[in-house]
């Protein structure tokens, strides 16, 4: 039985889609992780320079004291230091991922397996440290397909 042709369309364009969408989430990811790790330890700087500058505190008062009854409220038993290390937990991986993303290879996740089947595999992919190209090409290779047909 055959699969109506606005859902074999529907299916196709789904492919395509999701074939355009997925090279970039890891991007996505890591400008999101980049852009709350930098805009939590801007606050950590705003809120140091501001209490140096207004109120005459020590670093050291600022990072590890507590902040109970002050103006600025950081929740309950957080201190700066733990937003400070939060925000460095958010932006060091998202850079990570980001430097790391750009400076591979400039193919995409599952490009060998988008091939035509007798073009040849280029050079930089021989040598690329991504397995994730070569396990999505043994896994859609034609004797697996076969092997699931029997």
């Amino acid at each position: 039985m055959s699969k109506p042709k606005n859902l074999m369309k529907r299916n196709q364009f789904e492919t395509t889609v999701w074939s355009h969408v997925r090279p970039l989430l890891p991007s996505l990811a890591g400008l999101f992780l980049v852009a709350f790790g930098s805009i939590t330890l801007a606050f950590v700087g705003w809120l140091t320079w501001y209490d140096m500058t207004t109120w005459s505190k020590d670093i050291a008062l600022i990072f590890f004291g507590s902040r109970t009854g002050e103006h600025i409220s950081l929740g309950i038993g957080m201190k700066v230091i733990h937003y400070f290390l939060i925000g460095l937990a958010l932006l060091l991986p998202g850079l990570v991922t980001l430097l790391r993303r750009r400076s591979k290879c400039p193919y995409h996740f599952g490009y060998l397996a988008s091939l035509p089947e007798n073009a040849p595999i280029p050079q930089e992919c021989l040598f690329c440290t991504h397995a994730d190209c070569i396990v999505t090409l043994v896994r859609q290779s034609p004797s697996t397909k076969e092997k699931e047909g029997d």
